[in-house]
């Protein structure tokens, strides 16, 4: 049994199942959506989403029930850079042969699935240059695996048909010693001839053979077609793209046949391939090919085939003509047509893959053992954004020490995962795999923008030569491959020197991968050598924001806070209380309330305390403005964490000392009142601060009065 997955089931229990014919946990037929021309399904989502587990969870529902194939396109890709330079390969034809062999089978309640255009295609392009022994051996391997998932391993003619005798066989028609030693043409002449001598019959030879002809118009018959289609395959570029669109056009009719009236009429269920990874330029191709042989109107017969594929990222430039469904809107019926017919993109139905609700945490928490704190699924959701890889590594974690001891909040990401790692640990090994890349963006999740950044990677260099000159642009080139940057936000190439504490949230902008490095800097600052601690970090990043001047306010009292000592950031907020306009001064309050809190090695946590006035008395000689800031903002900034509990009375008092601050500041009573109403309901609903902006816009962050 696989892992459970969470708010999945319009895709899993309807929409698939529906373009199949059949439903994913019993016997049953379901009535099939779109009768003829149908969508290649693409889901799509980033690092942690789900991805995978949705493929998975369709290959255990329908393997060995249907036709099914899968394909992992970053695996083959990544085997064709570290193995073979053979000439005699590609992507598309290793996809080909692996789709052709966990298709071909015979499934319950019906026949082996026959591929009599393409498996001629496949051994006509796996030809070599005689001599070349890679190349060989690339095609005995080929040649094996083909026969033995086609059932044709005993030939017509009673021979055995292993790749060794095969490839031998070839090899004895060749004995001549006045043949060039590297010719090609003889070698795919020998092999076309020896596959259908041995695997066709005459009619469904002379079938084959006119559908290769048909489709080279330089060709006097099919068996020089296909001698014609090898050589083309070896010659790369252009030549070889023409041969892989034959490949798919014949791998598709192929399926058309299979499938042909009888099965349609008893509503046989659809064949279905599973390809993961589709961003890959491998996946790319394939789907390319794909689409562009359906939006074909010459194509003929339309194919029966369920394509379900995912991506890492939208890829809605890719595919500008797609149709784009939310999960939520796939229950009862895809909402796909193909509006633009004469554009490929037009074939594809894109469903992102949307995060977990909060309902979704609570279902995984069910197994807990013991009672856990009330706040505890939101303080969850709250950290995780409903990310499925973080929910579901955090909740398992929760359930395991249920039963042993009260879990708090503030502690989920030191529970343990296994293996000796915490669960905040092991979440950042999953989402970010390379050991270096993790190490250059612990430090960089620090900073506010790129130039902040750069400051870092600047002076912050420790003696084992992390973050050198290249870790800026390495771990910003990984933010944007890998889908971490949000639209609308500040991504990790913006930050000129004019921007404000407004501008975005950080160096990296996804909330959860950002909570995550920032969690692990803290543990690395704690033993860290010099220049690389906590203290050290902040502090250079505060000089930073402090050399690039106005509008840099609140960025510098930000990492003066995230140092742990919070009385110089009162005095100068303070300060600012009575020199800035209110607006001015609301904008940067809770941005200065965002500073991450030290080390706890090295802090500890009084803010509660401090907002609710239990520290007044140590400010006996300071006015009612600077107590009431140092409450406001030990508040705001304790509400600012994940784990925090919106407790009423800290709300209320973030209302209570806005409102005596209205009667306190030379103009802005009335931007402060509305603070006062609008800012406690935020806090309880963990919504951003809403804040009144000068009608002349945020010049006043610049220090532009």
């Amino acid at each position: 049994m696989g892992t459970l997955l969470y708010a999945r089931d319009p895709l899993l229990q309807g929409l698939v199942p529906r373009l199949v014919g059949l439903a994913p946990d019993r016997r049953q037929l379901v009535p099939r959506e779109h009768q003829d021309d149908l969508p290649v399904t693409l889901v799509s989502g980033r690092h942690g989403m789900g991805r995978t587990a949705v493929l998975d969870a369709l290959d255990q529902a329908y393997r060995g029930r249907i036709p099914l194939g899968r394909v992992d396109a970053e695996r083959i890709e990544q085997a064709r850079w570290s193995g073979s330079s053979a000439a005699n390969t590609s992507a598309v034809v290793e996809i080909m042969e692996q789709l052709v062999c966990e298709l071909a089978p015979p499934v319950p309640g019906g026949g082996r699935t026959r591929f009599a255009r393409l498996m001629p295609g496949l051994f006509a392009v796996s030809s070599w240059h005689r001599g070349n022994e890679e190349e060989q051996a690339l095609a005995r391997g080929r040649i094996a695996r083909l026969l033995a998932a086609c059932g044709l391993e005993k030939s017509t003619e009673g021979a055995e048909g292993d790749g060794t005798d095969w490839t031998y066989d070839v090899s004895e028609r060749l004995a001549d010693p006045h043949r060039r030693q590297h010719d090609l043409a003889p070698v795919a002449e020998a092999v076309v001839q020896q596959y259908f001598a041995r695997h066709t019959r005459t009619r469904a030879e002379r079938s084959v053979q006119r559908w290769y002809h048909s489709r080279s118009s330089g060709s006097d018959d099919g068996e020089s077609a296909m001698i014609r289609l090898s050589l083309r395959f070896h010659q790369g570029g252009d030549f070889q793209d023409v041969v892989e669109r034959t490949l798919i056009a014949a791998f598709l009719e192929d399926l058309a046949d299979a499938y042909g009236r009888w099965q349609r009429v008893n509503r046989t269920p659809r064949p279905m391939i599973l390809l993961d990874n589709a961003h890959t330029e491998a996946g790319r191709r394939l789907l390319g090919l794909l689409l562009d042989h359906r939006a074909d109107p010459g194509a003929g017969i339309r194919d029966p085939l369920i394509v379900v594929a995912t991506r890492r990222g939208s890829g809605a430039a890719l595919y500008p003509d797609a149709t784009t469904r939310q999960l939520s809107e796939l229950t009862h019926a895809s909402g796909w047509e193909r509006h633009v017919t004469s554009s490929p993109s037009a074939g594809m139905l894109m469903v992102p893959l949307a995060p977990l609700s909060r309902g979704d945490l609570l279902l995984m928490l069910d197994p807990a053992q013991g009672p856990l704190p009330r706040h505890l699924p939101s303080a969850l959701y709250a950290l995780t954004r409903g990310h499925p890889l973080g929910s579901r590594v955090l909740c398992e974690a929760v359930v395991r020490v249920s039963g042993e001891r009260v879990v708090a909040p503030q502690a989920l990401l030191d529970l343990p995962a296994g293996e000796g790692l915490s669960a905040g640990e092991a979440l950042l090994e999953a989402l970010v795999p390379q050991p270096q890349l993790r190490g250059h963006l612990v430090p960089l999740a620090l900073a506010h923008d790129r130039a902040a950044a750069h400051a870092l990677t600047a002076v912050a260099v420790p003696a084992d030569g992390g973050l050198p000159g290249a870790a800026l642009p390495t771990a910003a080139l990984y933010l944007e491959e890998e889908h971490w940057t949000e639209d609308g936000v500040e991504g990790p190439d913006s930050g000129e020197a004019g921007d404000g504490p407004g501008a975005g949230t950080g160096f990296v902008t996804d909330p959860f991968l950002r909570a995550l490095l920032v969690h692990e800097a803290r543990r690395v600052c704690a033993v860290a050598g010099p220049g690389q601690r906590w203290a050290d970090l902040h502090g250079l990043l505060a000089e930073h924001h402090e050399e690039r001047g106005a509008g840099h306010e609140p960025d510098v009292l930000r990492h003066t806070l995230a140092l742990g000592d919070a009385e110089p950031v009162v005095s100068t907020l303070t300060e600012y209380f009575s020199g800035w306009r209110a607006d001015r001064w609301l904008e940067a309050l809770p941005h200065v309330a965002t500073a991450p809190h030290p080390p706890r090695e090295e802090w500890t946590d009084h803010r509660v305390e401090i907002a609710r006035g239990a520290h007044d008395h140590r400010y006996a000689q300071a006015d009612d403005v600077h107590r009431s800031v140092n409450r406001l903002l030990h508040a705001l900034w304790y509400l600012s964490e994940t784990y925090a509990e919106p407790l009423d009375d800290l709300c209320d008092d973030i209302g209570s000392e806005l409102a005596f601050l209205s009667m306190r500041h030379p103009s802005g009573r009335a931007v402060l009142n509305e603070a006062a109403r609008s800012w406690p309901a935020a806090m309880r609903e963990r919504r951003p601060c809403p804040t009144k902006r000068p009608e002349y816009g945020r010049g006043l962050l610049r220090g532009e009065e």
